[in-house]
């Protein structure tokens, strides 16, 4: 049975990974980072899938997507772009960041992705 949570923090991070697209400068290579942002949502995606699913490789990859959100409200020192906008996102993400460190190293949790299939 999946853990308790596991729908919403899934869909947590769906709408999230969504927030690749607000880029705050993209006007200079507009094509090409707008490809990038699409290659990183369309990965994202993939991991969310086989995390999902109760892949281990996926949680693992969560943790560390975790740890960098968390390192990443160092940027909130020296912004750039649309400042507030800027800023939400990555609070948002190092929340969820937070919470996933914490969820995702639960007993039963753990137990579920390393279980075998």
């Amino acid at each position: 049975m999946r853990p308790r949570f596991m729908l919403a923090v899934t869909v947590t991070m769906g709408i999230l990974n969504l927030t690749c697209f607000l880029s705050p400068q993209r006007a200079p290579y507009f094509a090409t980072t707008l490809w990038a942002e699409f290659l990183v949502a369309v990965a994202g995606y993939l991991i969310l899938w086989f995390f999902w699913k109760g892949q281990n490789w996926a949680r693992i990859s969560v943790l560390v997507v975790s740890v960098l959100s968390v390192i990443n409200l160092v940027t909130l020192i020296h912004p750039s772009g649309n400042v507030a906008l800027y800023d939400s996102i990555a609070i948002a993400w190092a929340l969820l960041g937070f919470l996933l460190l914490r969820w995702l190293n639960l007993a039963n949790v753990r137990d579920w992705f390393k279980r075998e299939k």
